[in-house]
C-alpha cells in the first residue's frame, strides 16, 4: 500500500553519541576590549548646554504652536518638548527650521498640509508655525576612565573592562557551543537511515530557485547574470537548493527520533516561559507573540534546541581557541 505523503518516513538512528566535534573559540582581543570601552563612553555621555546652533543629534527643548491666518490651530500647541534630532521625534519640515537656530530665539516656518491631509479643514492650507528654543544641548563624550567606569557602577576603569572581557568571552563559548551543537546535529542527520521522500525534495528546490528568481527580479538581475557573476549555473543552483533541502529534513527527522529515543519533552511550563521571554526580547505583548508563534512551534524549537544540547553532552569534544 502506498505510504501518505504526509506521513514521516521510517528512520532508524544511526550513531549520534560520541560523535567528534570541536569547538572553535574565538579570543577576546584587547582591540575589541577597548573598542567597547569607547562605546560604552559614547553612549553614555551628558548632554550639556551649548550656545551653539542646533544640528543633528542636539537634543532640543522647545515650545511649538502651529497659526492659520493669525489665529492658533487648535490642538496644535505643545509646550517645553524635549526631542533628539535627527530620529524623527519632529516633523521633517519643523525639524528643518530648527537646524541653524540657538538657545533662547523664538523664529516661524511656513508649512502647506497636503491635499489629502486627514483633518479636510487644513487640506490644501498654508500655515504658520512658531518655535521657541529653550535649550540646545549636545553629547560631550567623555574620556574612558574612572569616572566613566564609576558612573556605571563599577569600581574602576580595569573593573568595568574585566568585565567586558567576562562578557565577552562568554559570548565567545556560547557561539562556538552552538556552532558545536549544530554540526553535530547535522551529522546524526547525516547517519540517519532513511528513505527521503525525492518529490518533496525536488519541490522545495524548485521552490526556492523561484524565490532566488523573484528576488533577483525585484533588484533588476537576471538569473543567467547571477549565475555568470557567481560562476555557477541554474542546475548547480538547483542541486544546492536540494542538497539543502535534504540536510533540513534529515535534521528534523533526527531530532525527532532522537528525542524519542532519549525521552526528551518539553514542558507546558517550559513553553509559557519561552513566550514570555520572546515578549521581553522583542519588546511585543505576550498575547501577540502567542498570536503569530503557536505552541507546537515552540515546542518544536525547545525540542531541537534540547536533543542539539543533549548531543554536544555526549559527544567527543575537542576544544579550540583560535589565534587573533
Amino acid at each position: 500500500m502506498k505510504e501518505s505523503k504526509y506521513a514521516p518516513p521510517k528512520v532508524t538512528l544511526g550513531q549520534y553519541k560520541d560523535l567528534p566535534v570541536t569547538r572553535r573559540v574565538r579570543p577576546v582581543s584587547e582591540k575589541a576590549v577597548e573598542l567597547e570601552t569607547r562605546n560604552l563612553a559614547r553612549n553614555n555621555a551628558p548632554f550639556r548646554p551649548v550656545s551653539d546652533p542646533a544640528q543633528r543629534g542636539c537634543r532640543v527643548t522647545l515650545d511649538f504652536e502651529g497659526f492659520m491666518d493669525g489665529e492658533p490651530i487648535p490642538d496644535s500647541k505643545m509646550e517645553k518638548v524635549t526631542v533628539l534630532l535627527g530620529t524623527g521625534q519632529l516633523m521633517p519640515a519643523a525639524e528643518e527650521a530648527v537646524y541653524g537656530h540657538c538657545a533662547g530665539e523664538t523664529f516661524r516656518f511656513d508649512f502647506t498640509y497636503p491635499e489629502d491631509f486627514r483633518v479636510e479643514e487644513l487640506s490644501g492650507k498654508t500655515a504658520q508655525f512658531e518655535i521657541h528654543l529653550h535649550t540646545v544641548e549636545q553629547k560631550t563624550i567623555l574620556p574612558p576612565d574612572d569616572a566613566l567606569a564609576k558612573s556605571l557602577g563599577f569600581d574602576s576603569l580595569a573593573a568595568l573592562q574585566n568585565e567586558l572581557r567576562r562578557r565577552k568571552q562568554e559570548s565567545h563559548e556560547a557561539n562556538a557551543d552552538r556552532l558545536a551543537r549544530s554540526a553535530l546535529l547535522d551529522a546524526a542527520g547525516a547517519n540517519l537511515i532513511v528513505d527521503l521522500p525525492q518529490d518533496s525534495l525536488d519541490l522545495r528546490a524548485e521552490a526556492q530557485m523561484r524565490d532566488l528568481e523573484v528576488k533577483l527580479k525585484k533588484s533588476g538581475i537576471t538569473l543567467e547574470f547571477y549565475c555568470e557573476k557567481s560562476s555557477t549555473t541554474p542546475q548547480e543552483l538547483r542541486e544546492g537548493f536540494r542538497r539543502e533541502a535534504e540536510r533540513q529534513m534529515r535534521c528534523m527527522l533526527a531530532v525527532r527520533a532522537i528525542a524519542e529515543a532519549e525521552n526528551i519533552t518539553v514542558l507546558n511550563e517550559e513553553v509559557d516561559a519561552e513566550y514570555a521571554r520572546l515578549s521581553k526580547q522583542h519588546d511585543t505583548p505576550e498575547e501577540e507573540i502567542r498570536k503569530v508563534i503557536s505552541r507546537d512551534a515552540i515546542a518544536a524549537a525547545l525540542t531541537n534546541l534540547k536533543v542539539q544540547q543533549f548531543l554536544l553532552d555526549h559527544a567527543n569534544v575537542t576544544s579550540i581557541v583560535e589565534k587573533e
